[in-house]
């Protein structure tokens, strides 16, 4: 407005987009409030479970994958907890993305421990791989470098001391050197699979980690749940919940993949699993609500 000042402005912005927020219908989200206790719940004691293993990780050197199981355990429990902050902050849809990560993790537990005569040499393979990563690095690193005899002289020092050549092929490859990991792992047999059918494996890689990868990759379905009104004018917006209702999805991965690392870990480190273990998941599975499906 003519003759406005620049503060008085923004304040007649601010206060409009103020009624705007007010104004923005409620997400048609379920409240799973109760759900997500549950797991919470579950967190906490599964984690109290497994401190009080005291396990004590030998030499990295000489027995590496007690340190890489033990690693990949913590980690799954902090993704787990950062789903929760996901959803405690309105966001199912990332958190949903972010489970993803969990089947990962425990993918790569099964993997390691599936063959107990391969174990030393899969985890020496999964340790390593760090440098394809150098090796791709330091491809662009001397190619952005080249001419400045100073720094590439450093940048080759350095790689020198890590033993690596510049090559950006090896960090395309999976550090197992399959093509479809997680299906290949996901099917083939494990120890401690038990009664579990074929189609069962194939249902869960399929709900567990080929559908949360539409969220992690952001392609259409992610999408559903922010599709703007047509013919109105657009305005950012929360997840709907009209079309997905990620959030249950999301409690049953975080569970589910909790347990089997935990059990894959220990497998590995040639320890029993406490009957408490298995007794804490059976009750929280038994006790949770079916997914919602909003299509049939």
């Amino acid at each position: 407005m003519e003759g406005e000042t620049r503060s008085a402005r923004f304040a007649r912005i601010d206060a409009k987009c103020t009624i705007n927020l007010v104004r923005t219908p409620l997400m048609a989200h379920a409240d799973n409030s109760d759900e997500i206790q549950k797991i919470r719940a579950y967190i906490e004691a599964a984690e109290c479970e497994t401190n009080n293993l005291k396990i004590i990780p030998r030499i990295k050197t000489k027995y590496a994958f007690d340190s890489i199981a033990l690693s990949t355990v913590s980690k799954v429990f902090a993704l787990s907890k950062a789903c929760l902050a996901l959803l405690d902050s309105g966001l199912p849809d990332e958190a949903y993305g972010l489970s993803r990560s969990l089947v990962e993790c425990a993918t790569n537990l099964r993997y390691l421990t599936e063959d107990p005569a391969l174990q030393d040499q899969r985890t020496d393979d999964f340790i390593k791989y760090f440098l394809a990563s150098k090796s791709f690095w330091l491809h662009y690193a001397l190619q952005q470098f080249a001419g400045k005899k100073k720094e590439e002289q450093e940048i080759r020092e350095h790689a020198k001391q890590l033993g690596v050549d510049a090559d950006t092929k090896s960090a395309r490859r999976h550090w197992s050197g399959k093509n479809g990991f997680v299906w290949d792992v996901s099917v083939v047999g494990h120890p401690l699979d038990g009664p579990v059918t074929a189609e069962h494996k194939k249902v869960s890689y399929a709900t567990d980690y080929h559908h949360t990868s539409t969220f992690v990759h952001c392609s259409q379905g992610a999408l559903d749940n922010y599709f703007p009104e047509e013919l109105t004018p657009f305005r950012v917006s929360p997840s709907s919940g009209k079309y997905t209702q990620p959030t249950q999805a999301a409690l049953f991965i975080i569970l589910i993949y909790i347990h089997s690392s935990i059990a894959y870990a220990l497998f590995g480190l040639n320890l029993d699993r406490p009957a408490r273990l298995n007794t804490l998941f059976e009750q929280t599975l038994n006790s949770m609500k079916p997914v919602q499906r909003l299509h049939r």
